[in-house]
């Protein structure tokens, strides 16, 4: 299938839906339709003065100010993300109320998930290069009133927390850990069938363990590698659903940084720039997998800006399992500083 993108607003698409993609730009965010309208109100969180650092793409990436995830709750309400600070919205755009005090500036961008009974899963995601901090998961089973830790990791045992993310399939959580560690022993997956009481450990001990996120199909997990930071070559992976083996599906140029699977079928996967040694060049790809043959359909070289401002990613919104239109953010990139596209039809 032969695609093309276009532009339809400036800012980030956290979370989609099948009529309307939830678009953020610094401490604002709104629906949009497809086609880039508005058809909401604008809200905004946060102080006066992350909102003038928000309104600048640059400014905004380097002090990684604004607005990481979205997701609706079951009662109307609306969970997002700032740095350091997460907050529930009702719909009228009142703050009803703020979790703070977890590691780190924010989750990673599959760290946040809601199940569909409502409850809301957030993975701490902090840089903890000594490994000296426990990392913790948090649940909320009160629409965000309250969260406890669900499941923690001492210091030394893991880095962080990738990934936490409801599988409709096999309705179950799957949790990602990274980064490498001795024998690889920190990039696992696991699961869980009781709504994050307990924890089975399903694959560890090497890079193609280490994920920032899973797609899902009736038959197995897909998933990119991200080994940035490692000579490792990194992988498209698929893990059996019956089995519980993973194989390499094929090499991939550069770490995977965005991946989602549509309501349709479709699956996508996009590989970033951030400067490692096992990357083939200075491109962000985007890809489709169709059966075992993965087709790139759209790249974009890494901008100017240095590599601490902004990695050269392609980052898809949360949600896209129940959609079957395609958008993504393009960020760091020469066609995209900070852009939400959309497939052209």
């Amino acid at each position: 299938m032969a695609y093309s993108f276009e532009k339809i607003a400036s800012g980030r698409a956290l979370y989609a839906e099948p009529d309307k993609i939830w678009v953020a730009r610094g401490m604002t965010f709104c629906a949009m339709d497809y086609n880039g309208r508005k058809v909401s109100r604008t809200f905004r969180v946060g102080s006066w003065l992350e909102y003038c650092i928000g309104l600048f793409r640059l400014s905004r990436q380097a002090l990684r100010v604004g607005l990481h995830h979205l997701v609706p709750l079951g009662n109307g309400h609306l969970f997002v993300t700032s740095k350091r600070k997460s907050y529930i919205l009702d719909s009228e755009g009142r703050v009803v109320n703020v979790f703070r005090g977890y590691q780190g500036n924010k989750p990673g961008h599959q760290g946040v998930c809601v199940t569909p009974d409502g409850t809301i899963f957030f993975a701490e995601y902090m840089l903890n290069p000594q490994r000296d901090k426990h990392v913790d998961l948090y649940r909320s089973t009160d629409n965000g009133h309250t969260f406890q830790v669900v499941k923690s990791f001492p210091a030394g045992d893991i880095r962080h927390l990738h990934f936490v993310k409801w599988d409709e399939y096999e309705q179950c959580l799957w949790l990602g850990t990274g980064d490498y560690g001795e024998n690889n022993r920190e990039c696992r997956l696991y699961r869980s069938g009781d709504n994050g009481d307990t924890w089975e450990l399903i694959g560890q001990g090497s890079q193609d363990w280490r994920a920032i996120g899973l797609c899902f199909t009736k038959d197995y997990l897909v998933w990119g590698t991200d080994a940035g930071s490692t000579p490792d070559q990194n992988h498209l992976v698929r893990m059996s659903r019956e089995t519980r083996q993973i194989e390499v599906v094929c090499d991939l140029e550069g770490p995977c940084h965005g991946c989602a699977s549509y309501k349709d079928g479709r699956s996508f996967y996009s590989t970033g720039v951030e400067g490692g040694e096992n990357e083939k060049d200075n491109l962000a790809r985007l890809k489709e997998l169709e059966g075992e043959r993965l087709n790139e359909i759209y790249n974009a070289e890494k901008d100017f800006w240095p590599l601490i401002v902004q990695y050269g990613v392609m980052r898809f919104p949360l949600g896209t399992d129940a959609c079957d239109k395609v958008c993504f953010t393009a960020m760091g990139l020469k066609r995209g500083g900070e852009v939400v596209l959309r497939e052209r039809k």
